[in-house]
């Protein structure tokens, strides 16, 4: 999705203009998203979260179940599903850490994105060289509580893993009369999960964590998206 990613930096980038631009065609290749934890509950009502194939554990919403494709744009770009994952209305912006300094973090961009045509939008940069209030207080501050909650979430599902409750699960359908599956992913092993000790499933409780299970576990129904696809409605930003 990202062409290329560079810091932001006022010597390079300052004449670049920022517009807003509708189509998420910049997306159309992606079929996964990583997800934090303040978007499962609009997300698990849309796309099945999953974990898939690393021992990373943070949850990402399914876009297609083909490789390489995104099923969840029309051929104008335009985003079929009523909820835009956040990693995508933060584009051409994205967080990248600071070599050697594992909880730093620099602002980057994708300096060829289509947001960036000449003569269109808005500058990054004050008069005096300083990012300008959007980018500091919109953007940045956006991008930043993204990917603390990118790291809390997965903290919270490694977690779980250590338990040994995320394991390998598909999900099985029919098409005429015909027996299918999808695999590949994994999930929270709920039969596991009801196993535990009532101070660990109270502990769970509190800290929120069991919410996100729940949403997750619902969230695999979502699959028969793929299988039937939705209705045409306006996202919601």
């Amino acid at each position: 999705m990202f062409n290329t990613i560079e810091a932001l930096d006022h010597a390079k980038h300052q004449d670049l203009r920022l517009a807003k631009i509708p189509s998420f065609k910049f997306a159309e290749n992606v079929s996964s998203v990583k997800l934090s934890f303040s978007e499962l509950r609009m997300a698990s009502r849309f796309y099945p979260i999953v974990f898939l194939g690393d021992d990373s554990c943070l949850p990402q919403a399914i876009l297609s179940l083909e490789t390489g494709k995104n099923a969840c744009l029309d051929a104008s770009g335009n985003w079929k599903i009523p909820y835009v994952p956040l990693y995508f209305r933060l584009y051409p912006f994205t967080l990248a850490r600071i070599e050697d300094q594992e909880d730093r973090f620099a602002l980057c961009l994708d300096p060829e994105a289509d947001h960036f045509k000449p003569g269109m939008g808005d500058p990054l940069f004050t008069a005096d060289g300083q990012p300008t209030e959007f980018i500091e207080k919109k953007v940045l501050e956006t991008a930043k509580r993204y990917q603390q909650e990118l790291d809390a979430t997965q903290s919270r599902f490694n977690t779980l893993n250590e338990k040994g409750l995320i394991a390998d699960k598909s999900f099985n359908y029919t098409v005429n009369q015909e027996e299918k599956k999808v695999g590949g992913f994994k999930g929270v092993d709920m039969e596991k999960l009801v196993t535990l000790d009532d101070k660990e499933l109270a502990d769970m409780v509190k800290d929120g964590t069991m919410g996100m299970i729940y949403e997750h576990n619902a969230s695999l129904t979502n699959f028969n998206m793929f299988i039937k696809p939705p209705a045409q409605t306006p996202p919601v930003i």
